[in-house]
């Protein structure tokens, strides 16, 4: 179940960064940079459930 989870996960972070290429590559500089709140959001939860999943693990020390 991980595995798919974390191919569902690529293929959603794969597709946002293809459709910012794609818009860039257009001229439309609003639809590219759209996709980057989305990729931000994301990133702060994965870090966020790492960090959840491995407290003794922290790199704060």
């Amino acid at each position: 179940m991980k595995k798919v989870l974390t191919i569902i996960q690529l293929a959603i972070i794969s597709g946002l960064i293809i459709y910012g290429t794609i818009c860039l590559y257009k001229g439309d500089f609003v639809g590219a940079y759209a996709a980057f709140p989305v990729l931000l959001v994301y990133y702060v939860w994965f870090v966020a459930r790492r960090r959840r999943q491995n407290p003794e693990k922290s790199d704060d020390q």
